[in-house]
């Protein structure tokens, strides 16, 4: 069993607390075959409206009170807290309400059910698995075999066959994206209306290599619209969750950590591009928000979401100051937090303040420590310490973060944890037989968590961190486990529709010659940090950073600068060095050659 926290309920009135709620574990499922009883389990976030209505409405309905704590054994699941489960699990949103045999395979579900209708559910299922289990059985079965074959379980390469990588692919994820543009009111597809920050991320790349008109037309509309429509909150700041309508402007009034982390990033990375543009003011905004409500000073880290209040939200400055604030739930997440450093230390290379990458290390090292247990990295923490150990998703967040805060200059030893966590998912999540990663490490577990997948967005992202690290240390073979991990969506990249994007950004990455820039220099050298100055404003979307200054010590975590210095064969004298590949530049020691070296770099994403 995981411990977490107390099952949170709707903070207006409700009963769903009379439910005999389980946590997600061995105890539960024993239960339920001991006593021969179906399970209810209900996968709910902290955050989630229609969570709260379905905790005000059906499960605090007398008949399926009653029904649920007889006939099942019921179990809520934390989506944000168990987020493996949810992805075997949910059935189209949240909440997802789903009725599983004793071992854990789905008999039926669906998301919110009202109250007439949970009644029904609760009583026939409960029939059926009392008077008809051996056809229930069956069919239940045939539909996972089905499944299964449908999925060619799991994906990823599973099965040895995997593609080549080809700019076709980067291609047809591109004219996919044209398709879903919205026009008229700028994002993707009509409503309800997500602002899809990977997808973002894959046009602002795009732009990068070919600065094609209709990409800056798509970028412009659609971060002009969802910074002045009802999708941001223009009083407290930050973004809410996604909007209701079409235009951006009824939103569902959660805002997340991560959702916010991935916008800080999207939109500060938009200010480098288009400087004139006012994106610096959304990203200052975001980032007001959320030092000003999710983070935890006691913690050195942020808050995982505030509560929707959909009443509270429509209020003005002064009508909020007379209330209480929506609910923030203090639970750290390693991965989400692992974003917000990420997108901190994006937030500073663009608005050229180091106060926020001081705030992204912070995150890291809490990240680092107080989210680890006996060397491995876990989930989150609600204030019972460490749960969840091994995830992907958090360990390859956390090694992009490190990643990102190596390339700031200003702390050379994160390169080595960002090595630590790159081995850890070669050791416990890699596929050596077939490529790609695992979303978990091996383990006991129940129901269908038990079957471990590769998720195609998290493999995105460890492959991108292989290819960011081969690059910057020389050792290919992180690029070789990164592009054996992307050859095994080549056959199926098309059927994740939009969540193909981060997908497709890593293996236009992984088609690119990697762009390294050096700059040595002593820490105080006045040339160095005009280098490091122009190293630092690239835009290049295949560009690593280097900045080896000898007279920096090192400690016991990592190579000084000077070993670092020898170990590259860059002699130690302050200048540049631009590598394509394995090809350097003489040594540069004029910030304006730097430039028109850099400038040249960017002929290598001319394509025919």
């Amino acid at each position: 069993m995981t411990a977490g926290r107390p099952h949170h309920f709707s903070p207006r009135p409700n009963r769903a607390h009379e439910i005999h709620w389980r946590e997600w574990g061995p105890d539960a499922f024993r239960q339920a075959k001991e006593q021969d009883k179906p399970i209810l389990l209900g996968i709910s976030a902290v955050w989630c409206h229609w969570c709260h209505v379905m905790d005000e409405t059906s499960y605090s309905d007398d008949e399926v009170i009653r029904l649920a704590n007889e006939r099942y054994v019921p179990i809520r699941v934390d989506n944000d807290q168990r987020p493996d489960v949810n992805r075997r699990y949910n059935l189209g949103g949240w909440p997802t309400t789903a009725f599983l045999s004793p071992d854990g395979e789905i008999l039926h579900g669906g998301t919110y059910i009202p109250p007439e209708a949970m009644r029904q559910y609760l009583a026939q299922v409960a029939d059926l698995w009392t008077d008809k289990r051996d056809e229930l059985t069956a069919r239940v079965a045939e539909t996972h075999e089905k499944e299964s074959a449908e999925r060619r379980v799991p994906p990823g390469g599973s099965e040895g066959k995997r593609g080549t990588l080809t700019w076709d692919i980067v291609d047809t994820v591109g004219s996919l994206i044209r398709g879903q543009y919205d026009p008229h009111y700028g994002g993707f597809g009509r409503e309800p209306k997500f602002p899809q920050p990977k997808l973002l991320r894959y046009l602002i790349d795009d732009h990068r290599r070919h600065a094609y008109p209709d990409v800056a037309t798509m970028l412009h509309k659609t971060l002009g619209a969802m910074a002045g429509g009802g999708m941001h909150d223009a009083i407290e700041g930050g973004f809410f969750r996604y909007s209701t309508t079409r235009q951006w402007q009824i939103p569902h009034y959660e805002k997340m950590l991560e959702d916010n982390a991935e916008l800080l990033a999207i939109y500060g990375e938009a200010h480098r591009l288009f400087p004139s543009a006012g994106y610096d003011r959304v990203a200052r905004d975001v980032i007001r928000w959320m030092d000003t409500v999710l983070w935890m000073e006691d913690r050195k880290a942020f808050a995982g979401s505030q509560d929707a209040d959909e009443h509270y939200y429509t209020l003005d400055a002064a009508e909020r100051a007379k209330h209480d604030t929506p609910y923030v739930d203090r639970t750290a997440y390693a991965s989400w937090n692992s974003l917000a450093a990420s997108a901190y230390v994006a937030a500073a290379r663009a608005l050229d303040d180091p106060s926020f990458e001081d705030r992204a290390h912070d995150v890291v090292v809490t990240v680092a420590n107080a989210l680890s247990a006996n060397g491995v990295l876990h989930h989150y923490d609600a204030g019972s310490g460490p749960q969840v150990p091994g995830l992907l998703t958090d360990v390859a967040a956390l090694t992009t973060a490190m990643l990102d805060l190596y390339e700031t200059g200003r702390w050379p030893n994160a390169l080595e944890g960002a090595r630590l966590g790159a081995a850890r998912i070669r050791a416990d999540l890699e596929d050596t037989e077939h490529g790609g990663f695992w979303d978990a490490p091996e383990r006991e577990e129940l129901g269908r968590v038990t079957k471990r997948e590769k998720p195609i967005e998290d493999g995105a992202v460890a492959a991108d961190a292989f290819l960011r690290l081969a690059a910057l240390t020389g050792d290919d073979a992180w690029r070789q486990s990164a592009v054996r991990a992307l050859e095994g969506f080549v056959g199926e990249y098309r059927q994740w529709g939009q969540f193909a994007a981060a997908y497709a950004t890593v293996v236009a990455r992984a088609l690119t010659e990697p762009l390294v820039v050096t700059v040595v220099g002593a820490t105080g050298d006045v040339t160095a940090r005009a280098l490091w100055a122009v190293a630092r404003g690239s835009t290049d979307p295949a560009s690593s950073l280097h900045r080896v200054a000898p007279d920096r010590p090192g400690d016991e975590h990592g190579p000084s600068d000077h070993e670092r210095l020898a170990l590259m064969g860059f002699p130690d004298r302050t200048a540049a060095y631009v590598c394509i590949g394995t090809t350097c530049s003489a040594p540069l020691d004029d910030p304006v050659a730097l430039e028109g070296e850099l400038a040249r770099a960017r002929g290598r994403h001319t394509r025919d």
